[in-house]
């Protein structure tokens, strides 16, 4: 493995080597089952492409319309302004979520302010 895919960069553009969700049950339960994250975006045609754009988001550098950090857990999060989608991974992990929070980007700002309570890093 190399050096580049063991740093998790709170701003810059991260490379995960887990290139989607850690199974195909985890991903069936934002998009299927409980969670459903999946209903907010019905632009998208299946699964696999709510797992695209997820992981583009949280590979994606910050600057301009992206925001983000790195939380307590070493998790990358990334905020779009534009489109209103939050996303959570970890690229040695995989995703953990991407979803459309209702209060937007006040979401964002929220979980930054307490990520650095605990360790996180912008």
């Amino acid at each position: 493995m190399s050096e580049e895919f063991l740093q998790i960069f709170p701003g810059g553009e991260n490379h995960f080597l887990v290139r989607g969700f850690a199974n195909r049950q985890k991903l069936m339960n934002h998009c299927k089952n409980g969670r459903a994250h999946r209903d907010e975006y019905p632009e998208l045609a299946s699964a696999e492409d709510y797992e695209r754009k997820a992981l583009s988001l949280l590979e994606t550098a910050v600057g301009g319309d992206i925001l983000g950090h790195v939380d307590g857990n070493g998790n990358v999060i990334r905020y779009n302004r534009r489109t209103n989608d939050f996303a959570k991974g970890n690229p040695l992990k995989g995703i953990r979520s991407m979803y459309r929070p209702e209060n937007g980007e006040a979401y964002y700002w929220e979980s930054l302010r307490g990520d650095l309570e605990h360790g996180g890093r912008k």
